[in-house]
């Protein structure tokens, strides 16, 4: 899934921590997830810029996305 990033300030904890998709907000916990670029933002002087990561292509983003049973594709 292609397109701008959000601003890095007001991205939810999950996601800018990594542990969730920053298109569609599921946990990347059993498929990993791969980089989608670098969220840009600022807190006044403060830089808040941090790598974010999506779910692997072949998983999908949103409801047809792999379940938690489900082994992530090689």
């Amino acid at each position: 899934m292609s397109g701008a990033l959000p601003d890095a300030a007001t991205l939810p904890r999950n996601v800018y921590s990594g542990w969730a998709c920053v298109h569609c907000g599921t946990s990347l916990a059993v498929t990993g997830g791969v980089s989608a670029g670098r969220a840009s933002g600022r807190s006044g002087a403060h830089d808040l810029s941090v790598e974010v990561y999506c779910c692997p292509p072949l998983s999908g983003c949103g409801p047809t996305r792999l379940r938690s049973g489900d082994v992530p594709p090689s």
